[in-house]
C-alpha cells in the first residue's frame, strides 16, 4: 500500500463528480474527515474547468446507471493528458462492466458498500500514481528545455556523437578545428548537465522518445 502523509493530503485533491446522498456521499465525507481536500462537482464540464493538472489527486465518479458519464470522462482525460486517476464508485457493478471500465482507462472500480480500508487504499494509490506522473512530466519538460537551449553548432556536435563520430571526423565534416569541437562539446555537456558521453546519450534517447505534445503543456 502506498503511504500518503498529511503533507501529501494537503496538496492533493479528491474531485468527486455526481456524488449525492443516494450514492458516494458517505464515502466522500469519510475521506474529508481523514484530512483529504474534497471538491464536489456536478458535471464533466465543471470538473474540466476546475481540475488542477499540476497537483496530484484523483477523481471519484459516482454513478448508479449513467455508464456514459465515466466513458466520456475517460475520453476527455486521455485527450487532455490529465494526470489524475479516475475511480468509478457504483452499486452492483458487474464483472464485465468493471473490466471494461478499467480497460478503457479508469484506475479501478469501487463497488458499494465498501470497507474504509479499501477506500483509503484506493485514494492513496491513485494520488501516489498521479504524483509519479507529474514528477515524470516535470523531468521530461526540463530535459526538453535543456536540449532546446543548444545552439545549432552544439546540436551538430550532438548528432555526430550520437552517430559515434570522433573529434577528428567531426572537425573535418564541420570544417572547424578540433579545439572548436572540444569547446562545443564542453558547452553541450554543461547545458545537458552530464559528465560522461554515456549519460549524454542516455539523456538524448530519453528526450527523443518524449511525446512532443508534452513539450507544449
Amino acid at each position: 500500500m502506498e503511504c500518503v502523509t498529511m503533507d501529501a493530503r494537503a496538496i492533493a485533491t479528491v474531485y468527486a463528480i455526481n456524488c449525492s446522498d443516494d450514492i458516494g456521499s458517505a464515502e466522500i465525507n469519510f475521506l474529508e474527515q481523514q484530512g483529504y481536500q474534497i471538491q464536489l462537482l456536478s458535471t464533466i464540464e465543471s470538473l474540466l474547468r476546475e481540475i488542477n493538472v499540476e497537483e496530484p489527486g484523483c477523481v471519484f465518479v459516482c454513478t448508479k446507471q449513467n455508464e456514459v458519464l465515466i466513458y466520456q470522462l475517460i475520453r476527455e482525460f486521455k485527450k487532455r493528458k490529465i494526470p489524475q486517476e479516475i475511480v468509478l464508485i457504483a452499486e452492483h457493478v458487474g464483472i464485465k462492466q468493471a473490466v471494461e471500465v478499467v480497460r478503457e482507462g479508469a484506475y479501478t472500480v469501487v463497488e458499494l458498500p465498501c470497507s474504509k480500508i479499501i477506500l483509503l487504499n484506493t485514494v492513496q494509490e491513485t494520488i501516489a500514481k498521479s504524483a509519479r506522473k507529474l514528477a515524470k512530466r516535470i523531468e521530461l519538460l526540463e530535459l526538453t528545455r535543456k536540449f532546446q537551449s543548444l545552439t545549432d553548432d552544439e546540436f551538430e556536435v550532438l548528432e555526430a556523437l550520437v552517430k559515434g563520430e570522433g573529434n577528428k571526423q567531426m572537425a573535418h565534416q564541420l570544417d572547424v578545428s578540433s579545439r572548436t569541437i572540444d569547446r562545443r562539446k564542453r558547452a553541450l555537456f554543461d547545458k545537458i548537465n552530464v559528465d560522461s558521453l554515456a549519460d549524454l546519450l542516455l539523456s538524448y534517447i530519453r528526450w527523443s522518445q518524449v511525446d512532443k505534445t508534452v513539450e507544449s503543456q
